[in-house]
């Protein structure tokens, strides 16, 4: 029985960490090992390549946090370095056989835009977004509740604007006249971005933020009556960015491979929605 129980946690441990300690190791995809494997010895001509790629195509420089090995190809994860602030990940193609890296950097259709508009729209609002900060803040304060680690966050989150507590979504379509006003110049001032936000009109799928707060106890599950004070608290507090939001407190332990938690509560989406307008 002891021996069973050892081997049981062994392999719980194997898939399973506690979110104190995730910080994206063991973060990977399908088909990855070799071309992972492969990142690592040419780490430093695949960064070169994405660098090139990102002031090519947008003028914008960012730092790389995380090589990802999947099928023919490298994930790449990268930060900006400055206002805009993003997170995206792009694709870089890879040639084991011929030891040999694709100029070719791709990314899924729009998610780029998408992240980097994510960053003007926390400019446009940067006083609403500092609120939500201390919101979350003060949840983690006020529970017995944690946030992702910025290293985790770093290595694991594609999205857009993320931050250990939350991370936002939307795409540069949502806001065309904002995203070409940055574009054509990039020194635009917060009150210009906000007031091109502003002129469009107020859609509730233009900009999503999840709100994520983990269970800070070892193997914690996550509590209903929680999750819902802390909506309850969320609808009360004024000042926040607008947006369509969700909010979940999620289990202790996440899954290695994808970062994901083991279980989690709170709203649903086009079920229980907080939509904050402008």
């Amino acid at each position: 029985m002891n021996s069973q129980t050892n081997n049981k946690k062994a392999e719980q441990d194997e898939i399973f960490m506690p979110v104190q300690d995730y910080t994206g190791q063991g973060f990977s995809f399908d088909n990855g090992e070799k071309t992972g494997e492969f990142a690592k010895k040419h780490r430093e001509e695949i960064i070169k390549v994405v660098d090139q790629f990102f002031k090519k195509e947008y003028g914008l420089e960012v730092t790389t946090h995380n090589l990802v090995g999947a099928k023919n190809a490298v994930v790449v994860f990268v930060e900006s370095k400055k206002e805009p602030y993003f997170h995206t990940s792009v694709v870089v193609g890879v040639n084991i056989e011929n030891n040999k890296i694709s100029d070719d950097v791709f990314a899924y259709e729009g998610s780029v835009e998408g992240a980097i508009m994510s960053g003007l729209y926390v400019m446009a609002y940067e006083k609403e977004f500092k609120k939500l900060d201390e919101f979350c803040e003060m949840i983690a304060k006020k529970y017995p509740v944690v946030g992702m680690r910025q290293e985790a966050v770093n290595k694991t989150m594609d999205t857009g604007y993320s931050t250990p507590f939350y991370y936002t979504s939307t795409l540069a379509s949502d806001f065309p006249k904002a995203f070409d006003a940055f574009t054509n110049h990039h020194q635009i001032s917060k009150a210009e971005l906000r007031n091109i936000i502003n002129r469009k009109k107020f859609d509730k799928e233009d900009f999503l933020v999840t709100l994520t707060f983990y269970m800070e106890e070892k193997q914690g599950q996550p509590s209903k009556e929680m999750v819902k004070e802390i909506i309850n608290l969320f609808k009360k507090t004024k000042g926040l960015p607008p947006g369509n939001y969700g909010i979940t407190l999620r289990s202790n332990e996440l899954i290695k491979s994808s970062g994901k938690e083991k279980s989690h509560e709170g709203t649903v989406p086009d079920i229980d929605e907080i939509i904050i307008r402008r």
